[in-house]
């Protein structure tokens, strides 16, 4: 585990290991420096990113899976990968909260095409960056970036659902 469960987790580990001897080497003042920065912003985080992975646990185990697979099932078709991608655009916070509770939904039952679409879908979307836009950009320009996303969310999603059927 710790040199991460899959190849991309892996990469990240050991370019950050391979990173940080440099600095050692080269930098060491910085090295230290970031070293304490990121020890510092791990233990601000710990609480939040557990507390997102206990919010995802908690929606897997009480929404019904039977409501799971009717809406966003095989069953549900064409209607499930919009929804699935719809409602994934709507969630707020960032991967650490999300991605668990896409990654919980998949361990209910919900297809590939959903999965990717709820990926796609909160990308996309991103309403949880609506009020930091408003607070940079005119409303005008948030509401055109909102529209095309729900807009090329809703391509995309039909997109997958064709290429990956249910």
């Amino acid at each position: 585990m710790i040199i991460g469960r899959n190849w991309g987790q892996r990469g990240i580990i050991l370019g950050t290991a391979v990173l940080y001897l440099y600095m050692l080497i080269f930098r060491p003042k910085d090295a230290w420096r970031s070293l304490s920065n990121g020890v510092m912003m791990f233990f601000g985080l710990l609480t939040l990113v557990f507390a997102a992975i206990l919010l995802a646990s908690a929606i897997q185990v009480l929404i019904p899976k039977d409501l799971i697979q009717k809406y966003l099932g095989p069953s549900a078709g064409l209607r499930g990968v919009l929804t699935g991608g719809l409602l994934a655009g709507l969630l707020q916070g960032g991967p650490y909260a999300v991605y668990p509770i896409i990654k919980g939904l998949q361990e209910e039952g919900v297809g590939l095409s959903v999965v990717i679409s709820m990926l796609v879908g909160y990308s996309i979307i991103g309403s949880g960056r609506i009020v930091f836009g408003l607070a940079i950009f005119e409303a005008e320009i948030i509401a055109i970036r909102v529209v095309l996303g729900v807009s090329l969310a809703v391509l995309s999603c039909v997109a997958i659902y064709y290429i990956f059927g249910d």
